[in-house]
């Protein structure tokens, strides 16, 4: 069984095929990086159902949030050649909406948790995670971080 070094998490606009990320956050037992994501002009779909979840404004994503190239250049900077884990197969979709508007490729990997430990032990791992998530890219993040090493020092 592979186990993940880097730990990635993702906070949306929303759910609907036309969301976009607004938050990245990668995390290792070495290193944090994360950034909120200022709008690409053709982002509009925006759901005040996921506002109320995660707590960002569109203002305050306008306001402090980097462009996506620059958030996707500071990537790839940081973690060429490194597999990412996330905890949800959506994380790739916005991984690739990012790249996408920022026009460049990846110089890494993302990939779900199952594909690091198989089904079993993610859904083992899951359990693990608390069950009131902070919805923000940070802490979700390093709460898979922890639940992996729980499992695996389990």
């Amino acid at each position: 069984m592979e186990r993940a070094s880097f730990f990635v998490d993702f906070e949306a606009s929303g759910i609907a095929p036309d969301s976009y990320p607004i938050e990245v956050a990668v995390v290792s037992s070495e290193t944090s990086f994360s950034s909120l994501i200022r709008p690409a002009r053709y982002w509009t779909h925006w759901s005040f159902d996921a506002q109320d979840m995660h707590g960002l404004t569109q203002d305050h994503l306008l306001q402090e949030g980097d462009p996506p190239h620059s958030v996707a250049e500071r990537m790839n900077q940081l973690f060429s050649g490194q597999v990412l884990c996330s905890d949800s197969p959506q994380d790739v979709f916005w991984f690739d909406v990012l790249y996408e508007a920022a026009d460049l490729r990846p110089t890494f990997e993302l990939k779900p948790l199952e594909v690091f430990v198989g089904r079993q032990a993610a859904s083992d791992i899951y359990r693990l995670l608390p069950t009131t998530r902070h919805h923000r890219a940070s802490n979700d993040a390093i709460a898979l971080m922890n639940a992996c090493r729980a499992f695996f020092e389990a």
